[in-house]
């Protein structure tokens, strides 16, 4: 694969005609051709499953390996800092970081979570098994965000687009109730906090290629574990559509509860802080799709979130 081909892949991104994403796609052509010379690399292919620039396999001496690309959302020094530290335990393992050039060779891991396990709830086991020597690492790794400034942040994008975005309203009762969850859990932020993965979900989790699997692109910053775990069920988006079609809505609420609950219980967490961050990620990760040009997908968050949206 050549280089004028990746950077065809990276002008095609749904966001690309956004006014932010210029200055990125007119530099990416000379960070890839540094980040090639930098490492003597062959490119092999391109990955289009995250919604930021390409992610590369590719070859190094004939070893295989993965590049990463710092881009607007990403914090490539901060991913590097969280997986350096880990060495390889439950994250993938940096080979090395071109900081100058905004560019970092990883390990490469194999298929995601997503397409080696169909089935949602048995991908939350997976990341349940990640999260625990996750939350290991040493509290100096982290970036160090205030007592309830993530739950602070997501009200945030909440309240803005309620004010701002005419799509809202066919969401009215699930940005409400994303809002009013998100002002309880800024109220009353737990002290007892974790290095998050900040984003665990089963697209940031690849299989290693002799056994098990690893996270990737952490955000790696000081919250409540509660946090991570919601994250971790925020994506059972085909369980509650498929429950849906046949069960009323209170069944639909009910069964996701469980769900809670065990994975609230196998950790040792507070069953009804996980759900309220399950919920106020569904509504936040709907409108971060509509703000990047992945409408559909928005759309499909925000209907699952009405879905557990009380009555």
């Amino acid at each position: 694969m050549d280089q004028a081909e990746v950077v065809a892949l990276a002008r095609a991104r749904p966001w690309a005609d956004q006014d932010w994403a210029a200055p990125i796609l007119d530099s990416f052509p000379d960070v890839l051709a540094r980040t090639v010379d930098r490492w003597d690399l062959a490119i092999e292919r391109a990955h289009l499953d995250g919604v930021g620039l390409p992610v590369l396999e590719v070859r190094r001496g004939g070893a295989p390996a993965a590049v990463k690309f710092d881009d607007a959302g990403t914090d490539l020094t901060q991913q590097v800092r969280v997986m350096t530290a880990a060495n390889g335990r439950g994250y993938c393992r940096v080979l090395d970081r071109a900081e100058d050039i905004g560019s970092a060779l990883l390990e490469r891991l194999g298929p995601s979570l997503a397409r080696t396990v169909p089935d949602g709830v048995a991908q939350v086991e997976v990341l349940v098994d990640l999260l625990e020597p996750a939350w290991e690492l040493p509290l100096a790794v982290a970036q160090d965000e205030q007592l309830g400034e993530k739950a602070s942040q997501l009200l945030a994008i909440v309240e803005t687009e309620v004010a701002d975005a005419g799509w809202v309203r066919a969401h009215t009762r699930a940005f409400a109730h994303a809002a009013a969850l998100a002002r309880e859990l800024v109220a009353a932020p737990l002290t007892d906090r974790v290095v998050v993965h900040g984003d665990a979900h089963s697209l940031n989790v690849l299989q290693r290629p002799l056994s098990g699997y690893a996270f990737i692109d952490p955000d790696g910053f000081l919250c409540e574990p509660e946090y991570d775990a919601g994250v971790a069920l925020r994506d059972l988006m085909a369980e509650l559509e498929s429950l849906a079609r046949t069960e009323p809505p209170s069944a639909v609420r009910s069964w996701h509860r469980a769900q809670v609950a065990r994975v609230a219980a196998r950790l040792g967490l507070d069953a009804d802080r996980v759900e309220a961050w399950a919920f106020v990620e569904r509504v936040c990760t709907g409108v971060w799709l509509h703000r990047l040009g992945f409408l559909e997908e928005g759309e499909r968050w925000l209907r699952s979130a009405g879905l557990l949206t009380p009555g």
